[in-house]
């Protein structure tokens, strides 16, 4: 992975585990531990993509960030829409900053 890229897919992940921003959101499905980005739709839905839909790089990092312990699942348990599977939030443990700091 080139530099320009792991720094592209950290400053994303980031973004999406930061606790302060709700949309999108770096998501782990309860029902089979599939990573997904969640975000706003519009009037008032929400909707998923799985990281599979980005570059593969994306699920390699997020698979080992998960398994060293850097990110973790935190809140309850969602739908994103009736009849959606059941997410968690993931945001990265207190070591990493907050995206601008």
């Amino acid at each position: 992975m080139t530099d320009n890229a792991f720094d592209e897919i950290m400053d994303n992940l980031k973004h999406w585990t930061s606790e302060e921003i709700h949309s999108p959101s770096l998501l782990m499905s309860l029902d089979d531990g599939s990573f997904h980005l969640g975000y706003y739709a519009g009037m008032g839905n929400s909707d998923s993509s799985p990281i599979d839909n980005f570059s593969p790089l994306y699920r390699t990092k997020i698979n080992q960030l998960y398994r060293e312990g850097q990110l973790e699942v935190t809140g309850r348990a969602f739908s994103l829409y009736p009849g959606s599977g059941r997410f968690r939030k993931l945001i990265f443990t207190k070591q990493y900053p907050e995206p601008g700091s």
